[in-house]
């Protein structure tokens, strides 16, 4: 029988994840699915093994999730693994592969049914899709250990933020993969030079690809002038590892990874709180932004020993503020993480009433924010305005500037201080070396900041990494305005010039 024109154009559309994902796949604004150049390269790349460094924003994640629907769609009985350091790199991805589903009848009815007629896709205890040609994507997060991994034995792999993933869970998932499977890691470079992630850039096993931020179309000069203004020049291991998509200069763990997760606990009492400027937009009074904002933090009073930190961001930052409750077990002080705040396009003045309304509810002992932002202007209406002279904040609420020194004693009439940020570092690294510090096992966001943070060194400095580091600083500055009264004079930086990752997995 003769092959007909449409059935050779289905076939090369089938075969081709380009044309496959122009032809089943749309953008939000329900326009057509099309690639850039790099991504295209990327798609059509025939080697087993794949590796990336890449800048921001160069759409790795459209590239990563049309591969993997695209081997779902047209491998029969085919096996995929989509990996990632944690959960919340995942929910990116789900995002965008559920947006397609919903958005094609085609793509939808490729997935199988149960027998209740219901499609196939399983949200828990991890996400995973089962096609009606029985192929399976499974998504799992890595943690400390890689443990979701091991059940598991795959044709495919997709890494997400490969930089991220520690050497127990590159062993791991180097278990799942078949031999003469494929695997493709994607990653933004994060300068950590002991890891699989950063041996595997260099083999000759891995094709290569390097995707700096400018191989975005929509790229322009005023990007290119804001990014360098914010991470501090094209010197800076910020611009080199996110926009440039390069190893840079060496970096190392602000924290232990390991001792981070054995103070990680389920906490019944921990809440997330999260307030957008478009819930307050019709608050046309001061009164009615208070009611209202009460009302979204519904808090209750609780008694005991509270601490508060506040990273308070400009307009367009988010603003993060934390509380920690302070008690004693035995001889032993622990500190709880029990509440987050996080706030988005939320002016100061309403961030100066979030925290009166924390000192109503929780009167602790000590408020920290960074001076930085908003914060300066937030520090001024409490401790000024009329309005809050009833709190009584003087003492309690103290602004730091994180680029200053902070002095820890006075011997011999000479002053002996420390430079603030890499004090309050020291003291969230001592408090999780001692286990005093609890946070809570399912906030990922705060995983994700502790397990991703880094530092270089420069000129004896230590210069830490910006742009995922909100909590960390409200963290900061609640763990500094509890130990303020009480500094260890000798006491030295805690930090780790050994990198937490080692050991080649892949030789």
């Amino acid at each position: 029988m003769a092959v007909t024109d449409k059935e050779r154009k289905l076939a090369a559309t089938l075969s081709d994840p380009v044309l496959w994902g122009q032809a089943y796949l749309y953008n939000r604004d329900g326009s057509g699915r099309d690639y850039w150049p790099h991504q295209v390269e990327d798609l059509r790349c025939p080697a087993k093994n794949i590796i990336h460094l890449d800048g921001r924003d160069v759409g790795k994640s459209i590239v990563l999730s049309t591969d993997a629907l695209h081997y779902a769609f047209t491998t029969r009985g085919g096996q995929g693994l989509i990996a990632a350091p944690h959960q919340g790199h995942l929910d990116t991805i789900i995002e965008e592969i559920e947006f397609q589903l919903d958005t094609n009848p085609d793509l939808m009815n490729s997935i199988a049914l149960t027998k209740y007629g219901k499609p196939k896709i399983h949200r828990k205890p991890y996400f995973r899709l089962e096609f009606t040609n029985g192929s399976v994507l499974y998504f799992r997060p890595a943690g400390a250990y890689g443990d979701a991994f091991r059940s598991l034995h795959v044709g495919r792999v997709w890494v997400d933020e490969g930089a991220w993933l520690t050497e127990r869970a590159w062993k791991a998932l180097r278990q799942c993969l078949k031999a003469g499977g494929t695997l493709r890691i994607y990653s933004t470079p994060n300068g950590l030079r002991d890891t699989t992630y950063y041996r595997l850039t260099s083999s000759e096993q891995f094709h290569v690809f390097r995707w700096p931020s400018w191989l975005n179309p929509l790229w322009t000069e005023d990007r290119e002038a804001e990014l360098l203004e914010f991470y501090g020049g094209r010197d800076s291991s910020g611009w080199q590892h996110e926009v440039a998509g390069e190893h840079g200069k060496p970096s190392y763990g602000a924290f232990n990874v390991e001792q981070f997760n054995l103070c990680r606990q389920d906490l019944l009492e921990y809440q997330k709180i999260v307030i957008t400027d478009s819930e307050l937009r019709d608050c046309d009074t001061e009164e009615a932004a208070h009611d209202r904002l009460e009302m979204l933090l519904n808090l209750t009073p609780r008694s005991g020993q509270f601490w508060v930190g506040g990273d308070l961001g400009y307009t367009n930052d988010p603003t993060e503020i934390v509380v920690f409750q302070e008690t004693e077990i035995g001889e032993r002080t622990l500190l709880k993480m029990i509440l987050r705040v996080h706030l988005e396009h939320v002016s100061y003045p309403h961030i100066a009433q979030i925290i009166a309304l924390l000192e109503r509810y929780y009167t602790p002992a000590g408020i920290g924010v960074d001076n930085g932002g908003n914060g300066l202007a937030v520090v001024q209406e409490l401790l000024t305005l009329d309005k809050y002279k009833g709190l009584e904040l003087e003492g309690r609420l103290k602004g730091y500037d994180f680029g200053g020194m902070t002095r820890l004693a006075v011997r011999d009439g000479k002053e002996i201080k420390k430079r603030t940020k890499e004090l309050m570092t020291s003291l969230i690294n001592g408090a999780l070396q001692r286990k005093q510090v609890i946070f809570p096992s399912d906030d990922l966001e705060v995983e994700d900041q502790f397990t991703t943070h880094t530092y270089t060194l420069r000129d004896g400095k230590i210069i830490y990494s910006k742009g995922n580091d909100h909590i960390i600083d409200a963290v900061r500055c609640a763990m500094l305005i509890r130990e303020e009264g009480n500094l260890d004079p000798v006491g030295e930086e805690v930090v780790s010039l050994k990198p937490v990752l080692t050991n080649p997995v892949f030789i």
